[in-house]
């Protein structure tokens, strides 16, 4: 059963998707044949999570850009550190929410839409070339809605000209969860490179709305968080990759300069251990980082 029309349209794209979501995962609404599809490939992917070892890593759109000294040790062919052996169950879970979300919003987006998901798409033109052994130029998009019949799409939303919508989903813990549904993201660290990600794949695909969808994995009955990026914001960011991308010597700890104390959670710092896994050998260089 599809989402109905509701009384009033949702005034946006977020808390459209997030209806459909939401009521797609309704276990009278979720279609038989999706759950068993999407579970099998979660089964798939889960697996692979949780017994692959440390592969090589290049650049790509989700990794070692959201820094740009992160970029330029990749460059330099240094070795990040390895990821805790133990990571495999957090990707797992994440795989399953993933794959679990793509059936719900197939089952109960409404007429006037289409869904596709895992898109693969060419990295843009300005993205080094596959022959540098630092860099990796696949790339895929979680999730794309088009507006295909704007007469039924409207009755949902107001389409005014956006009928393209890009949509990452983020599996979250409760901390991140918490602070994705109300932070500035035109203001606060970006330090996973969420919005790299999202400004790279823009710039491919050309959406008329950007949204960042939050899962939260520590409580699953929780509604979807889905917001939208502004393209100023994108833009921004684009500007920054471009510039990581081709820059000639050590930018030193960039990102700690242009947040300071704000990424010690990721960059370890104030008793933090941190997530970054050039920590190490940006702190033995810059040892007031």
């Amino acid at each position: 059963m599809k989402l109905q029309i509701p009384d009033e349209p949702y005034p946006d794209w977020s808390r459209f998707v997030a209806a459909v979501w939401k009521h797609g995962m309704d276990n009278t609404v979720y279609e038989p044949s999706l759950a068993k599809y999407h579970c099998w490939r979660a089964g798939e992917a889960a697996s692979g999570a949780l017994t692959r070892a440390n592969e090589a890593r290049r650049v790509r759109p989700s990794a070692f850009v959201a820094c740009a000294r992160q970029t330029f040790f990749m460059q330099e062919g240094h070795e990040p550190q390895p990821m805790p052996p133990n990571i495999g169950l957090t990707f797992a879970v994440g795989h399953f929410l993933h794959e679990v979300s793509f059936g719900a919003l197939q089952s109960a987006l409404p007429e006037g839409f289409e869904i596709d998901f895992e898109v693969a798409v060419p990295l843009p033109s300005w993205w080094p070339d596959t022959g540098e052994a630092w860099v990796n130029r696949k790339g895929h998009i979680d999730c794309i809605i088009e507006v295909k019949d704007s007469a039924k799409a409207g009755k949902y939303l107001p389409i005014n000209g956006d009928r393209k919508a890009l949509i990452d989903l983020k599996s979250m813990g409760g901390y991140s969860f918490r602070e994705h549904k109300k932070k500035d993201y035109a203001s606060v660290p970006d330090s996973f490179g969420y919005l790299t990600q999202l400004a790279i794949y823009a710039d491919v695909i050309r959406p008329d709305v950007v949204l960042l969808a939050g899962i939260s994995r520590d409580q699953l009955t929780a509604d979807m968080s889905a917001r939208r990026i502004h393209p100023d914001t994108l833009g921004n960011e684009l500007r920054r990759v471009k510039a990581a991308l081709v820059q000639k010597g050590d930018p030193g700890p960039e990102l700690q300069d242009r947040w300071g104390k704000k990424v010690d959670f990721f960059c370890g710092g104030g008793g933090r251990p941190g997530y970054c896994p050039f920590r190490e050998r940006c702190h033995a260089t810059h040892p007031g980082t």
